[in-house]
């Protein structure tokens, strides 16, 4: 195992943050880094993702973007601020408590879990990419299939009509899905099944 799988392994984007002094709320966002952010809209995680830029990566690549370091020596401060032992990288340990453990086992069972997690927020990632994607679909039709005048509404075009009817229940969705904690993004996704499959249905058409 290399320094890279090493760290990647031990240490998630949320646990580098939190280390180095930024400020993470309740649902697991801080204002972005790599851009001027006013509002939380970077999700951190085992990955970071921010919904503004889009700048995306793993716990090296945000180390690296934030003390403007090669990916070797980001991998390396890591290692050392976090106590990984990479003396022997085939039996990597990490020490937080300043006492050396061996942790093959741990670090597999954690990239197992890791695995499970980041295959779960790729997919809420991806919904709500869809979600904003038919957001600004609604958005235009809104705009440029309005009735001239009050007249109009009662044959108005059905795209127009389609926003009004489904604009703000996306504006929440989005909300929900996007602030909610790992559960309750869950149980949204379980709930809401349907709505989902419809958007992205609807996109493909769309497209």
């Amino acid at each position: 195992m290399n320094i890279f799988k090493s760290v990647k392994g031990a240490v998630s984007v949320i646990d580098a943050a939190s280390f180095y002094g930024i400020k993470i709320n309740r649902s697991g966002l801080c204002n972005c880094l790599f851009h001027n952010d006013k509002t939380p809209s970077m999700k951190v995680d085992i990955r970071y993702y921010c919904f503004g830029c889009g700048a995306t990566g793993d716990v090296i690549d945000f180390v690296c973007k934030l003390f403007g370091l090669s990916p070797l020596d980001a991998a390396k401060k890591i290692a050392m601020d976090f106590n990984i032992s990479t003396t022997n990288l085939n039996n990597p340990s990490i020490n937080k408590r300043s006492t050396p453990v061996n942790t093959d086992n741990i670090i597999i069972q954690r990239n197992n879990e890791y695995q499970l997690i980041r295959t779960f927020d790729t997919y809420v990632l991806d919904v709500l990419f869809s979600l904003h994607q038919y957001k600004e679909k609604l958005m235009a039709f809104k705009r440029d299939y309005a009735p001239a005048s009050i007249d109009g509404l009662d044959t108005c075009n059905p795209l127009f009509e389609e926003a009004l009817m489904n604009l703000s229940k996306t504006d929440w969705m989005i909300e929900e899905l996007t602030f909610g904690f790992r559960d309750e993004q869950l149980t949204f996704l379980t709930n809401y099944k349907g709505e989902i499959e419809y958007v992205k249905a609807r996109l493909s058409e769309l497209n």
